[in-house]
């Protein structure tokens, strides 16, 4: 379907932090460069193995003064302080010092939720039983607190949704709210995802077998991850958070708010054939319910941001996708080599690209894997027309489509 002029969708303004730093142009020089910001993980605890993954790009500890105080700071977990900092950020760069407090929705995408809170409360009770349990931790411990403190931080008194579905979930996010958007239920809505990466969810993606893991490379030992390329091994874990200010249309010109994007149409589908795990292999019943959904919006992409992160099934995937659903092959973009898995980079990348901006040659991919046939676009990318791609461990896939204002 079609967005018609009256209940179109556009994006106004984006918070986003990681590895890379704060904000939207710390993200831009990042990407730059194709380098991730990575350091060793903490491996105190005992949950990693011998020869397992070391690296993660992790956001660690930044200054969010500007947009968090202190002493709200305190009282919640790094995954709710990452979302109150990323919708703030995103509130101030499309100009909303006051927002439509009934009419403000939230919709939040996380893999994982407030590790750190969830693993100390668990502690607690495993180590000491129940009644020690501590109340301070129990009220940031699950997956929709982020969602609720952005509520609270903001005023935003609207429809409050937090979406779990894995590496799918960012775009589900956006998608999402752009829905409820058009349908009425909201004049403005802040959607993205956020994601905080401790050592043992680390520990789990590698024992799955997940993550890119130390390898020989031209005589080095290295470990990065290398969408789309014949040595690649596992995807670089990372966390952080993206948050967009979505809008309809006449909501955003009657306040003379600056359009940066418009939201089209976007799709799902579930692939029965996937592992709880991992991805499944019927790359054509996903294909066709892309071009189903989307239609003729596939003929005016000339631009992918690719679920590609290094995975060696995932990459595979993706690359059947999108050779059965696009009429040909545009230029393509794998951002998650340098934001990581998790925490909305795919979001964020998008939207630089939209802008111009130029992305870096991804480190470490220097061999095109030949059975996939596809090189990595770098260089200013001027793309008009968007499609964001992601697959998540376990079968559910979503796709949602940008274009320039």
């Amino acid at each position: 379907m079609t967005n018609g002029t009256n209940n179109q969708v556009v994006v106004t303004g984006i918070g986003c932090l990681g590895p890379f730093g704060l904000g939207f142009e710390a993200l831009q020089q990042a990407l730059a460069t194709g380098v991730a910001t990575t350091k060793d993980i903490d491996r105190s605890a005992g949950y990693h193995r011998k020869g397992s993954a070391t690296q993660v790009a992790a956001t660690g500890d930044q200054d969010l003064t500007q947009w968090l105080s202190e002493d709200a700071g305190r009282r919640m977990s790094q995954f709710s302080q990452h979302a109150v900092t990323c919708a703030r950020m995103a509130l101030d760069h499309a100009g909303l010092t006051e927002i439509p407090s009934e009419r403000t929705a939230v919709t939040i995408a996380t893999a994982f939720g407030p590790g750190g809170f969830t693993e100390r409360l668990a502690l607690q009770v495993l180590q000491k039983g129940g009644k020690f349990a501590s109340p301070f931790l129990f009220t940031d411990c699950v997956a929709n607190a982020a969602a609720g403190q952005v509520a609270i931080a903001t005023g935003a008194r609207g429809a409050n949704l937090t979406i779990c579905q894995r590496e799918a979930g960012p775009l589900l996010a956006v998608a999402q709210a752009a829905y409820d958007l058009r349908m009425g239920r909201a004049d403005v809505c802040l959607a993205g995802a956020v994601d905080e990466l401790q050592p043992l969810s680390y520990a789990i993606l590698d024992r799955f077998r997940a993550l890119a893991r130390p390898s020989l490379h031209n005589g080095k030992t290295e470990e990065l991850p290398r969408p789309f390329d014949a040595k690649r091994n596992g995807y670089l874990a990372g966390d952080g958070g993206t948050i967009l200010v979505l809008e309809r249309e006449q909501h955003a010109i009657a306040r003379g708010a600056r359009i940066l994007a418009r939201v089209g149409d976007s799709a799902r589908a579930f692939d029965p054939t996937a592992p709880r795990t991992g991805h499944g292999h019927d790359s054509a019943a996903l294909a066709t319910r892309l071009q189903q959904r989307l239609g003729e919006q596939l003929r005016t992409v000339d631009t992918v941001i690719s679920a590609a992160s290094g995975a060696r099934r995932g990459d595979m995937l993706e690359a059947e996708i999108l050779r059965s659903a696009l009429p040909e092959l545009p230029q393509i973009l794998a951002p998650k080599s340098v934001t990581g898995e998790f925490g909305g980079g795919t979001l964020g990348s998008a939207m630089l690209a939209l802008t111009g901006a130029n992305f870096g040659t991804p480190q470490g991919c220097t061999q095109p894997d030949p059975t996939i046939g596809i090189e990595l676009a770098n260089g200013p990318i001027h793309a008009r027309h968007v499609l964001c791609s992601a697959h998540a461990a376990g079968g559910v896939s979503s796709w949602l489509t940008l274009s320039q204002p």
